[in-house]
């Protein structure tokens, strides 16, 4: 094998288990939970992240919730609730779908198992302002500019 080859084989699998879905299968390979759990994914890996939760553990999976940029739900997932909002700037819909993990989470007991998957773009995804919506949007859309 010339030398090319075997760089190009590491590299390829270098980024193949760095995949968020590859990521959140290996971390719940032989998981077994014994409480109810509930699924909370969210950024812009959140559907990807999502799918591998439920094709491993998706019978233990009570309910979720995902919410992830615009355009990254690639189709439903049983079970889950999805929500597509604003990346990078927030939107309404990125509160909705806030709004519908903090009612989710409210009554949780210690009989409850909350499996929360987090990638880059939640910031902009997971919002409750504590202003306006239309002020948050103006400060993000300053500090990006």
């Amino acid at each position: 094998m010339v030398l090319r080859d075997v760089a190009q084989t590491i590299i390829d699998s270098a980024i193949r288990s760095s995949l968020p879905d590859e990521a959140v299968k290996r971390a719940l390979k032989n998981c077994r939970f014994e409480k109810k759990v509930h699924l909370v994914a969210i950024g812009k890996a959140a559907w990807q992240m999502a799918r591998a939760a439920v094709d491993c553990i998706g019978s233990q999976i009570q309910d979720g919730i995902v919410i992830t940029k615009y355009g990254h739900i690639k189709k439903e997932i049983p079970g889950l609730r999805l929500f597509e909002a604003g990346h990078p700037v927030p939107d309404e819909n990125s509160c909705r779908g806030t709004e519908a993990v903090l009612k989710l989470t409210e009554n949780l007991t210690a009989q409850d198992t909350v499996l929360f998957l987090l990638s880059g773009g939640g910031s902009a995804l997971f919002e409750q302002p504590r202003t306006t919506l239309a002020e948050m949007q103006d400060v993000t859309r300053q500090l990006l500019a």
